[in-house]
C-alpha cells in the first residue's frame, strides 16, 4: 500500500471526542465525574455540526461514525468501498461484454446524492503575495490562468478531525489561454515538478484557475458571473476535477483497495457580489469521480447542467443508469433520469482564504513585482526564465542571503529544468533540506561545495557584465522597466521598441528620425520603396512613419534572404540565438 498522509497517521490516532465541559445549571456530581450533560460527543454529531455551522462533516469523522456504534466486542476495519461505474473485467462466468454480462460484474444504477462529509475541510493560501503573483497574469494579459497548488496537508482544528490544505506555491503549467477561456498543454517537465515537491516535502493539493471580467479598471472591480442563482462550476469543470482527483487518489488503511477519493481540492477565482476578486474552493463528489472514471459523463449547453452518453466510445464500453430525487411542486419526493443531471449534486464546497498572520515555506521577495524572479510560462508577457535574468536576480542578494535566495520554488525549478547547466535532483536534495529548515549555513555550504553552481556563477558574471551606460539603457532613460504607450505593455528591460508590438519608445528617435525631422520636430513625409529595401524620403506619401516589421528582426539574425536560411540546418541555432538574445 501507498504511504499514508502524515496528517492521515496523526488523526487516526485522536480519539476525536468533543468535550463539553461541566454544565453548572445540570451537573450535580464532582468534577471526577460525569453525567448525560458533560459527557463528550462523537465528532459527527449532527447536532453539535449544526450548531457550529459546518455544512459537511470530517472524512475521519465519517470513518469514525462507519467503524463504531455496532455493539460490544464490534468494530469494522474497513468500511469504505470505492463505487464503481463500469463493467468489471475477469468474470468467468460468461463471454466478455458485450458478449456476455450478469449481475456480479455489470455496474448498479447510480442514485446521486449530496455527500455528506468531505476529503478536505479548509484550504489556507500561506500569504496574500502567493495569490497576487498568480492573479497578475490576467491583470497584465487579460487572459484566464491556470495553477497547480503546491502545498501539505494539515490538522484543521475548527472541524473535528478536519484537514486543511496548506498552500506554499503555485506552479503554472504550459497553456494556452485567451481572455474567456484556458486549456491544458502537455507538460514536459511534469516528473521533475513532482520530484521537486517531494524534495521539499511538498506535492499537489489542488488545482486553482480564473475567471474574472473586469467590470471597472479604474476601481480594480470584476463582474460576478458565479452565485447560487447561475453557477457555481461548470460540468466541463466537474470533469476535470473529477480526472484530476482521479489522479491523485486519497491512499487510506479503511478501504481494502488501498484508496478512497481524493483531497485534490479545486479553486476558483472570480467576483463575488461585492465585485471583489474572491476564492471559493471546491470538490466533486466520489460518485461524479466514478463517472468521470468510467467516461460515461458529458457536459451540455447549459453550464448548471450534465448528461450521460446516449452512445458508447467503444464497444466494450457500459453505460450505467444515473438518476437523482428532488421535490415537485407538491412537495413530493420524485425520481428524475439523469439526462441531464444538475450540477449542484455533484459538487462539495470547501472554505478557502487566507490566515491572519501570514506564513512563508518561501523567501517572501520585498520591492516590488519586478524584483522577483518569473515565473515559468509566462513567455507571452515577456517573462523568460534565462541565465541573464537569474542573474540579474541573484546580484540581488548578498553572499550571507543564498538561503533567501534559494528560498524561492520558481529558482528551484528552474536550476532542476534548464539546459545550460545540469542539476539533478539529487543534487538539489541538501539545497531543499536546507531550504525546509532554513539553515543558513547548510545553504552557504552547498553553494561552495556544488561544482554545477560554480560553473553558474562564472555563467553570472558574463551575463551581468553589461556597461550601465548602453546606448539602450540611454535610449530609453528612467528605469528598467517602461510601458509601451501603443499596447500598454510593461517591458521588463531597457530597449529602444516594445518587445511586444514592436513600435518605439515614445522618447526615443534614431539618426535618421532626427535628420528627417524639420523644426517642428515631426516627421517628414518617406516611403519605402520596396525595390530595395531602403527607407527613402517621398514627397507624395502621406505623413507618419511605417511601423517595425516583424520580419526586422529575423534579418537581423539570418540576413535579408531569411526565407532560405530557414531551410539550411544552421536555421535552429539562429532560432536559439534570436530567442535568447530577446
Amino acid at each position: 500500500m501507498q504511504k499514508l498522509d502524515d496528517v492521515d497517521v496523526f488523526l487516526a490516532t485522536q480519539e476525536g471526542k468533543i468535550e463539553k465541559g461541566r454544565d453548572p445549571k445540570f451537573c450535580r456530581h464532582s468534577t471526577h465525574q460525569k453525567c448525560s450533560h458533560c459527557l463528550p460527543i462523537d465528532p459527527y454529531d449532527e447536532e453539535y455540526l449544526h450548531q457550529k455551522d459546518i455544512k459537511h462533516m470530517s472524512f475521519h469523522a465519517n470513518v469514525r461514525k462507519l467503524t463504531e456504534g455496532h455493539g460490544k466486542g464490534t468494530h469494522l476495519k474497513m468500511p469504505l468501498e470505492n463505487l464503481v461505474c463500469y463493467i468489471k473485467p475477469g468474470c468467468s462466468d460468461h463471454k466478455p461484454y458485450p458478449k456476455g454480462v450478469c449481475t456480479k460484474c455489470r455496474p448498479r444504477m447510480v442514485t446521486l446524492m449530496r455527500q455528506r462529509f468531505r476529503h478536505v475541510d479548509n484550504v489556507s493560501f500561506e500569504n496574500e503575495q502567493l495569490v497576487n503573483r498568480f492573479l497578475d497574469f490576467w491583470r497584465r494579459a487579460g487572459h484566464q490562468r491556470i495553477g497547480y497548488l503546491l502545498g501539505r496537508y494539515e490538522p484543521f482544528l475548527e472541524v473535528p478531525l478536519g484537514i486543511k490544505a496548506v498552500v506554499a506555491a503555485i506552479y503554472e503549467p504550459p497553456q494556452t489561454s485567451t481572455s474567456d477561456s484556458v486549456r491544458f498543454e502537455g507538460d514536459a517537465i511534469e516528473q521533475k515538478v513532482d520530484e521537486l515537491c517531494a524534495a521539499l516535502d511538498l506535492k499537489r493539493v489542488g488545482w486553482i484557475f480564473t475567471d474574472l471580467w473586469s467590470a471597472d479598471p479604474a476601481k480594480g472591480t470584476v463582474h460576478c458571473t458565479r452565485h447560487e442563482d447561475s453557477f457555481l462550476l461548470t460540468a466541463q469543470e466537474c470533469i476535470t476535477a473529477g480526472h484530476l482527483q482521479n489522479r491523485h487518489p486519497n491512499f487510506t488503511k479503511y478501504c481494502s483497495e488501498g484508496y478512497y477519493g481524493s483531497k485534490f481540492v479545486t479553486i476558483v477565482a472570480s467576483g463575488d457580489k461585492t465585485e471583489q476578486i474572491h476564492f471559493n474552493g471546491y470538490q466533486v463528489s466520489n460518485q461524479c469521480a466514478a463517472l468521470v472514471h468510467a467516461e460515461v459523463l458529458l457536459p451540455t449547453n447549459y453550464p448548471e447542467l450534465a448528461t450521460l452518453r446516449n452512445e458508447p466510445l467503444r464497444e466494450t464500453q457500459y453505460i450505467t443508469d444515473v438518476q437523482f430525487t428532488e421535490k415537485d411542486e407538491y412537495g413530493n419526493q420524485v425520481s428524475r433520469d439523469g439526462r441531464p443531471m444538475p450540477v449542484e449534486y455533484l459538487l462539495v464546497d470547501v472554505p478557502a482564504g487566507m490566515p491572519k498572520e501570514p506564513r512563508f515555506t518561501f523567501h517572501a521577495v520585498t520591492g516590488g513585482k519586478h524584483t522577483e524572479f518569473p515565473i515559468e510560462n509566462r513567455m507571452s508577457l515577456g517573462e523568460m526564465q534565462t541565465i541573464a535574468t537569474l542573474a540579474t536576480y541573484a546580484k540581488r542578494f548578498s553572499n550571507n542571503q543564498f538561503l533567501e535566495f534559494a528560498s524561492d520554488f520558481h529558482v528551484l525549478l528552474y536550476l532542476l529544468t534548464n539546459d545550460t547547466v545540469q542539476f539533478t535532483i539529487e543534487a538539489l536534495k541538501p539545497l531543499c533540506e536546507a531550504v525546509k529548515a532554513r539553515d543558513r549555513g547548510a545553504a552557504m555550504d552547498w553553494a561552495r561545495t556544488n561544482e554545477s553552481w560554480q560553473t553558474l556563477e562564472h555563467l553570472f558574471e558574463s551575463q551581468v557584465a553589461v556597461p550601465a551606460s548602453s546606448s539602450s539603457a540611454s535610449m530609453v532613460g528612467g528605469g528598467d522597466v517602461w510601458s509601451c504607450g501603443h499596447c500598454t505593455f510593461e517591458n521588463p528591460e531597457p530597449r529602444a521598441d516594445c518587445n511586444m508590438c514592436g513600435n518605439r519608445h515614445r522618447r526615443v528617435r534614431t539618426a535618421t528620425e532626427m535628420a528627417l525631422c524639420g523644426k517642428s520636430g515631426f516627421a517628414r513625409p518617406y516611403s519605402l520603396d520596396p525595390r530595395d529595401d531602403v527607407w527613402t524620403p517621398d514627397a507624395t506619401r502621406p505623413v507618419g512613419r511605417p511601423r517595425r516589421r516583424w520580419a526586422d528582426e529575423l534579418r537581423g539574425v539570418a540576413g535579408g534572404d531569411w526565407l532560405r536560411a530557414a531551410t539550411l540546418p544552421s536555421w535552429d541555432n539562429m532560432e536559439s540565438r534570436f530567442v535568447y538574445d530577446k
